[in-house]
């Protein structure tokens, strides 16, 4: 018994400890699956959850009930789609990023959906965009279609169904370092007043009939570029308006006109056709909690910028790692602003 007691201690002894260890790992993996719900794919769940979608009404944002999947992505371009009536977004980024020495992305997207004002339609898509530095999704009047171009002047349409890449030639010869360079040097929007897509880069404009390029010269001040530009088209005012880092731009079809402005952060911008109004809505930073930020908005009106108070504003979600911008349209057949923030 002697012998046997000290034997059948130290066998129950790493009995235990192996059950503890169990107990430890299994509770361990729990906490962290656990947390990745918690937090968002960016923290270490692969899941992926639709995105944010925002409605704007004159008075405030209201987060519209999404049923069902919808795109999910941390880099979406977005335009509505008059001939449809639809809002079409193209998402084209990760959707779950893992971070860790192991980490990445675990669900790099390339799908375009369709927003009806309820619910997101996943479309079949035997093509798609290629991107190549910042691109833009506008709705080409002329066309009748929603159009996509990249960084280096190559075209899309949205044919409804599909998208169709149309043959341009002598387009805009944007250097290489300008695609490289942590700063973009150009942006793209329609002028609705002259039908012409233009390119504004910081040497010169280029516009696009449907048919050819051509280039104007003047552009945006290299000095006053920023990552985000992009180019809303001021129906009240007939004029495509472009926020730089310390001025506000607008074409008038002829020339740009510099227009001073109040300090504004990385923000989205979109035209308000109900209220006829510009407006940019910029994360808070201010005003943030563990899960997400407020947002700020502000108003263009030809002249000048306002803030606007409202009681509603969206939410950007702070596990927006490495995102672009969230897109922003209005949406004409319901008479309201839609923007899209994903938590990836």
């Amino acid at each position: 018994m002697s012998e046997r007691g000290p034997r059948a201690r130290l066998v129950a002894i790493v009995g235990i400890t192996t059950l503890v260890t169990l107990i430890l790992a299994a509770s361990l993996v729990g906490w962290l699956d656990t947390a990745g719900q918690r937090s968002a794919p960016v923290y270490g769940s692969p899941r992926v959850t639709p995105g944010a979608v925002w409605t704007w009404d004159g008075a405030g944002y209201t987060r519209a009930a999404v049923g069902g999947p919808g795109p999910s992505s941390n880099k979406a371009d977005m335009a509505y789609d008059r001939s449809g009536g639809l809002i079409v977004l193209w998402d084209h980024g990760c959707a779950g990023l893992v971070m860790g020495f192991q980490g990445g992305c675990v669900a790099q997207v390339n799908q375009t959906w369709t927003w009806d004002g309820r619910s997101w339609t996943a479309r079949s898509m035997k093509s798609a965009p290629n991107e190549a530095g910042p691109g833009a999704m506008v709705y080409d009047s002329r066309l009748g279609q929603v159009v996509y171009t990249n960084g280096v002047g190559s075209v899309w349409t949205w044919t409804g169904s599909d998208w169709k890449s149309i043959d341009v030639h002598g387009g805009p010869r944007v250097a290489r370092r300008d695609l490289a360079a942590p700063v973009a040097t150009f942006a793209v929007g329609y002028d609705e007043s002259r039908d012409l897509l233009v390119f504004a880069l910081s040497t010169s404009t280029w516009t696009w009939d449907a048919s050819m390029w051509k280039e104007v010269t003047g552009g945006i001040d290299a000095g006053d570029a920023r990552p985000d530009a992009h180019l809303v088209y001021d129906r009240g005012n007939s004029q495509l308006v472009y926020v730089g880092s310390r001025f506000t731009w607008t074409w008038d079809g002829s020339g740009w006109q510099k227009h001073g402005q109040p300090a504004i952060a990385s923000g989205t911008l979109g035209y308000d056709a109900a209220r006829r109004t510009v407006m940019l809505v910029q994360q808070d930073s201010s005003a943030c909690d563990q899960t997400a930020c407020r947002t700020t908005i502000l108003t263009w009106d030809g002249k000048v910028w306002a803030p606007v108070s409202a009681d509603r504003v969206p939410l950007l979600p702070l596990t927006r790692s490495g995102a672009s911008l969230p897109p922003m349209a209005f949406d004409d057949a319901r008479g309201v602003m839609v923007l899209f923030a994903s938590a990836s």
